[in-house]
């Protein structure tokens, strides 16, 4: 049984809906306390108040909770609707086309895709109305690289559907599909087409299948014209919903600090909940009294904070997703914006998110020749030259082999006389190549092997063409030998089409192909060349690779051309080709088929016999193209730096070509040196070169290290915490040569060994590891594609942008939250001392000291909005916090947000509840009721003033906020008799009420601006300097 095409994204549906999201909010501890407390006012001997006024607030939270949740799942739900009922086009048995809905697919079903149509299913491609029998899909939404991926459809069924019966014939063919099972490898596909019985060898046809035949789930057809093709895998077991991953939740360090702060709270109330009980000498029914006063100080933990908390988060994201400065940046996570006022590691890849992956060819070094932009008209004319007088490339190779062929066969029939020995010697040194024709060679060579294809936006103006292609540096290439004047016109799945520099027309027949990958790290082509019929397989790649594939003679050649090139910063690409024979080919293609089509170890033989290709190859030349910095980055760097986050640049390129980008991108200041750690093959150099190390001074080093030591140092459990130990003291780490796999791990044992936060910065599908692994994931929306921006937490479209996103977003946003939510803490705390004092001088009664709804009120109408009010306060100007980055160190030690700054709270919170009781006690000779009103207003009035002192910078919000609640206030008690007693409001009451809050507030306001005149922060140092300035 297959499964169903039908998808299903949503989370609830409608009876565990309720259950579902309310178990989730329960399994947190204070939620499910909150419901205790609702819960035990239910017993008559614990009920303490009204019963609404402890349910109001939890119902509040969780009806909030409840909506969004299911406003969420309605979203998913219509979406799903709207991708279940779409239409589709199937091929039945009898030939004619229905319509079918894309939820009822099955497997084996014949579906029809058009020109921009997204593919419902996995699909095995058989038809297409292109005449090359190939199209273009993009997979944006897949695998998020923009660039179109070619597909071709399978030879046996694209013959038969040109056949006269046309499409009605698939259906009617005796064949079957044999396919790997269900996998989440995107990248990877094995199966084969059996025509006929596979057991009759004389009639039946078996074509191997692969990547380039499926059209998986998700991606759109981008040729024009329409497709045919099978369903494979449907559902769940098709590649994108196999590569569907619920992203880990993501929690902040300051809502885990504040989780701590509320155990502490949890704490406090219990001891002063047992000090009241214990004062009153633990008479009676002292258990229950006891728990009548923890009902009673329950405020003290505020079930607000987590609402209050959340709409900040949101205000914050939305700060950013409006800020100018910082246009196109994405905050996809609104529940960490705080994390990025923490950050102490930042870690980015280097193409594409420091450089511009806009690739620039600068050099080109072949064995006894170099060129660059200056004597480029010499390459040219050489070009020219051999283009009007030669048909094609590899022209006096053709001579050459027909000379050895004869010369073989001359060794052969003189054999017996002895006279072979010195001719075989006198071939050891064949005759040098003339440069021309290794330019030609190599030129073409440029304009023939790559993945890139030309389009042409306006058909009626042939001259505008534009290149399609997997990567930048194929298209800098073509580009190349394009301004040489050799031209690609046409390229598709079966010819290629150039035009050489004498305005002659060559065209190549495709005959083998096989793809770069990151684990080959080379791309290879066999062509013949339709005008000379020559055979000829080119294959460029790393030097890495490519050194063990050239002649032996030519190996110190790659070695010097790429470490030159490298030096100055250049990606480099090494070339080189074979001229085949015709009677070697045909045997090996045989064998090559052979491979394809095997099913048990497929990978492995096709290695095997493209391997013994790739033997004996002559170098044509190293390439250098030059991928230039992204704008400001040595300033962003450098802003970063100063401002405490020691960055790690981790990268696929050399070490060479990393070490001028990081000189460049300015990772070594000018008193830094470089420290390398390379080629190092055995735990013992490891271990001898890191106790080196040891003995220096890391502050002052820059350690640039590959990713062959560095996994050495990983996987060994006695010197992976040494290394990151003194490694991540240094102030910049250059990791070369690094895998996707290694940037997730040494992201991973940065956060495990330092315990302290770290963010990763990348633009392609290789850096999604890292980007996910990071306790802040940042996206850039690059030539890359979309994937590392859409697995991100914030996404951007520059690396700059990291300085405003982080110095100042990131800073304020942790600023604002701190002073937020210890606010929120002192509102419940202050309340809950008033409630301890009122009951102690009251003779220990366990009754309220204000009512149910008063409580509500002070809590939501009476000090919400001034105290929400905070989040829009500013310490400093934005363009103070850009000219002085250490500013940002200070929130890196939480000093914000801490044990001292919460003890802080706690004795102004013990202070001003003590003064208000007592002195509303000691000035009115009240009865109780009149006690409700003193305090109350003198506690209002005391909330609004406290707002004002943390206030930095005062603005019509904040004003706004304060006027209009203290005005609702007064008219509360204009209008609220019930609960406010106003028959003795005089002058006399007024005065009295402000001398208690002034009693309350002025010393800790006075206390407070005398610390910061004798011991300015540093933000007051700032201010300071701003206003003389």
């Amino acid at each position: 049984m297959f499964p169903s095409n039908k998808l299903v994204n949503t989370k609830y549906n409608v009876f565990t809906f309720i259950p579902v999201v309310l178990y989730n909010q329960f399994k947190f501890f204070f939620n499910l306390f909150f419901l205790l407390i609702c819960l035990s006012q239910l017993f008559p001997a614990l009920k303490v108040g009204f019963l609404f006024t402890y349910v109001a607030p939890l119902a509040f939270v969780l009806v909030v909770t409840l909506l969004k949740e299911a406003w969420d799942d309605i979203q998913r739900y219509q979406r799903d609707k709207e991708l279940n009922n779409r239409p589709l086009e199937k091929l039945t048995i009898s030939g004619a086309m229905t319509t079918v809905t894309s939820a009822n697919l099955r497997v084996g079903d014949i579906i029809k895709v058009s020109h921009n149509e997204r593919v419902p299913a996995d699909l095995l491609l058989l038809y297409t109305t292109e005449k090359s029998a190939s199209v273009f899909i993009r997979t944006d939404q897949l695998d998020g690289e923009t660039d179109w991926k070619l597909r071709k459809s399978v030879s046996l069924t694209q013959q038969q559907a040109l056949s006269p019966e046309g499409l009605p014939s698939l259906v009617s063919m005796d064949a079957h599909i044999v396919a790997n099972p269900p996998t989440d490898l995107i990248y990877d596909f094995k199966g084969y087409f059996q025509a006929g019985n596979e057991f009759d060898v004389l009639r039946s046809q078996r074509e191997g299948l692969s990547l380039e035949n499926t059209l998986w789930a998700n991606t759109v057809l981008a040729s024009t014209g329409y497709i045919m093709g099978m369903v494979l895998y449907t559902g769940k077991e098709t590649r994108s919903m196999m590569n569907a991953r619920d992203a880990a939740t993501k929690v902040g360090k300051l809502d885990l600090e504040l989780n701590r702060l509320s155990k502490l709270l949890f704490v406090f109330m219990l001891c002063v909940s047992l000090a009241v009980v214990a004062m009153d000498e633990f008479r009676g029914r002292w258990i229950i009294k006891f728990f009548r006063f923890v009902l009673l100080l329950s405020y003290i933990i505020p079930i607000s904070l987590r609402v209050n908390l959340d709409m900040a988060k949101i205000y914050y994201s939305y700060c950013i997703y409006r800020d100018d400065e910082i246009e196109g940046t994405i905050p996809r996570n609104s529940t960490i914006p705080e994390e990025l006022g923490r950050i102490q590691y930042l870690l980015t890849d280097k193409t594409g998110t420091l450089t511009k992956n806009d690739m620039v060819f600068k050099k080109l070094a072949m064995e006894y020749a170099q060129f660059d932009l200056e004597n480029l008209p010499d390459l040219k004319s050489m070009l020219d030259e051999n283009c009007l007088k030669h048909n094609g490339p590899m022209g006096d190779l053709v001579a050459a082999m027909q000379l050895e062929n004869q010369l073989t066969y001359s060794l052969n029939t003189e054999s017996n006389s002895g006279g072979g020995a010195n001719n075989k010697k006198g071939r050891k040194n064949p005759k040098r190549r003339e440069q021309h024709y290794m330019v030609r060679d190599l030129v073409t060579c440029l304009a023939l092997c790559h993945n890139v294809t030309p389009t042409y936006p306006d058909p009626s103006d042939l001259s505008i063409r534009e290149f399609q292609a997997s990567s930048p540096d194929e298209v800098a290439l073509v580009k190349f030998s394009d301004t040489l004047g050799l031209k690609l016109l046409e390229r598709d799945q079966q010819k290629i089409v150039i035009q050489n520099t004498a305005g002659v027309v060559e065209e190549y027949h495709v005959l083998a192909n096989f793809p770069f990958s990151s684990e080959t790290k080379r791309m290879g082509i066999v062509l013949r060349h339709v005008q000379s019929q020559r055979l000829i397989f080119y294959l460029k790649g790393a030097e890495t690779v490519m050194k063990n594939k050239v002649k032996p003679s030519q190996r110190v050649t790659i070695d010097e051309s790429c470490e030159n090139l490298a030096n100055e910063g250049l990606r480099t690409l090494v070339i080189s080709q074979k001229l085949i024979e015709e009677s070697y080919f045909q045997d090996w293609q045989r064998r090559y088929a052979e491979a394809k089509a095997d099913m048990g170890n497929r990978e492995a033989s096709i290695n095997a016999v493209v391997n013994e290709l790739e033997q004996e190859m002559e170098l044509l030349g190293v390439t250098g193209v030059e991928d230039k910095l992204q704008d400001e980055v040595a300033l962003t760097i450098e802003s970063l730096r100063g401002a405490g986050i020691q960055v790690w640049m981790l990268t696929g390129d050399k070490v060479e070509t990393a070490t001028c980008i990081a000189m460049s991108a300015g990772f070594k200041s000018r008193h830094q040196q470089l420290f390398f750690m390379r080629d190092l093959t055995s735990v013992k150099e490891c271990e001898q070169v890191l106790k080196e190390f040891q003995t220096k001074d890391p502050e002052k080093y820059i350690l640039m290290i590959d990713g062959q030591t560095i996994d050495i140092f990983m996987t060994n459990k006695s010197l992976d915490e040494q290394f990151f130990g003194v490694a991540t003291l240094c102030p910049s780490v250059c990791v070369c040569r690094c895998s996707p796999t290694q940037k997730a791990l040494i992201v991973k044992k940065i956060g495990h060994y330092t315990k302290k936060r770290t963010a990763s910065v990348g633009d392609g599908g290789n850096d999604v590891g890292m980007i996910l692994e990071a306790n802040v994931g940042i996206g850039i929306v690059g030539k890359e594609g979309k994937q590392a921006s859409l697995a991100s937490d914030f996404s951007i479209n520059q690396f700059s942008y990291l300085r405003r996103l982080i110095l100042w977003h990131g800073r304020l946003s942790y600023k604002r939250s701190a002073v937020l939510s210890q606010f929120v803490i002192h509102r419940g705390l202050i309340i809950s001392v008033m409630q301890a004092i009122f009951s102690i001088i009251f003779y220990f009664v366990a009754i309220p000291v204000y009512n149910g709804l008063l409580m509500l009120g002070y809590s939501s109408i009476y000090t919400n909005l001034p105290v929400f009010s905070l989040v829009f306060d500013q310490d400093v100007p934005v363009h103070a916090v850009m000219k002085f980055p250490p500013l940002y160190k200070t929130l890196q030690k939480g000093r914000s947000l801490s044990t001292k700054t919460f003890l802080i709270w706690l004795w102004k919170s013990i202070f001003q509840g003590c003064v208000i009781m007592l002195a509303s006690v000691m000035f009115f000779n009240e009865p109780f009721t009149n006690i409700v009103t003193i305090t109350f207003s003198a506690l209002i009035v005391i909330e609004l003033l406290n707002v004002y002192s943390e206030i930095n910078k005062p603005n019509w919000k904040m004003i706004v906020s304060s006027v209009l609640t203290f005005v609702i206030y007064i008219l509360s008690i204009a209008l609220l008799r019930e609960y406010f007693d106003t028959s003795y409001i005089t002058w006399a009451f007024v005065v009295k009420v402000l001398l208690i809050t002034v009693l309350s507030w002025l010393p800790l306001h006075l206390t407070k601006w005398l610390i910061y005149k004798i011991d300015p922060t540093e933000q007051q140092k700032i201010l300071n300097q701003e206003k003389l300035h």
